[in-house]
């Protein structure tokens, strides 16, 4: 009786194998495309003048009437002296 040799690649073994690889793929390149994305949305506040400084407090002595917080013309939120009538 002639023994058989066992395969050694099987389809059931190469089929597990393909999830495992295609999830590998997947999440590498879930990085990539946050990473990039992350880089883009910096990289487009900043060339559109859309950066914000940090906002600092100013001194209460330099504005008689009180401060303002609001937008400036650039959406960038800011304290203004306005003058009160």
């Amino acid at each position: 009786m002639a023994r058989r040799r066992p395969a050694l690649l099987r389809q059931k073994d190469i089929a597990s194998w393909n999830f495992i690889i295609f999830l590998t793929l997947a999440f590498i390149l879930l990085v990539i495309v946050l990473t990039a994305s992350n880089r883009i949305a910096l990289d487009v506040r900043s060339r559109a003048a859309g950066a914000c400084p940090s906002v600092t407090l100013p001194r209460a002595e330099d504005c008689p009437d009180g401060w303002t917080f609001k937008r400036d013309t650039t959406g960038c939120v800011a304290f203004f002296c306005e003058a009160k009538p």
